[in-house]
């Protein structure tokens, strides 16, 4: 199911990047050839593009793509390591959380409001907030499940803490 979910997330992140793509293209060779440029293409290419960043982020997390600063744990001690880098899922998993919860404050408020150009409903767009956070929360969990049962005294063979 995780990988269904990645694989879902990768699609709509690829399929954003290319419409950013095309409607800049677009937008490019009809304001240049033909002195006229579609109002729906700048608002369109906007939410695309906030849309492959978040998408982005939760992939970023599902596979541990995120940038991070490693000169800290690499000069840690195994059992250390660990727990430091758990202490870090956790902090994640707390801000994800928060994100999720936010998003879906930002979709309810939203409802009532449409975008300038389109006129579309704003909760539409910005019902990527809560999916990609929520995506993200649920991989960092998943990462924090998995590590558990593979801390590293459990497998040396040594008692269980």
């Amino acid at each position: 199911m995780i990988n269904r979910l990645e694989q879902v997330l990768r699609v709509i992140g690829a399929t954003a990047l290319f419409t950013l793509f095309a409607l800049i293209v677009l937008q490019v060779v009809l304001r240049y050839g033909f002195g006229f440029t579609p109002f729906f293409t700048e608002e369109i290419g906007r939410y695309a593009l906030v849309w492959s960043v978040l998408v982005g982020t939760a992939v970023s997390v599902a596979i541990n793509g995120h940038i991070r600063v490693t000169f800290v744990p690499d000069n840690m001690p195994p059992l250390y390591r660990w727990w430091w880098m758990r202490f870090l899922d956790l902090i994640t998993l707390l801000l994800m959380a928060v994100l999720t919860f936010a998003g879906v404050q930002t979709v309810e408020f939203a409802q009532g409001q449409t975008s300038d150009g389109m006129q579309i409903p704003l909760m539409y767009p910005y019902t990527i907030l809560p999916v990609a956070f929520g995506a993200a929360f649920l991989f960092i969990f998943i990462r924090i499940s998995r590590s558990w049962r593979d801390r590293p005294w459990s497998q040396n063979g040594s008692a269980e803490g």
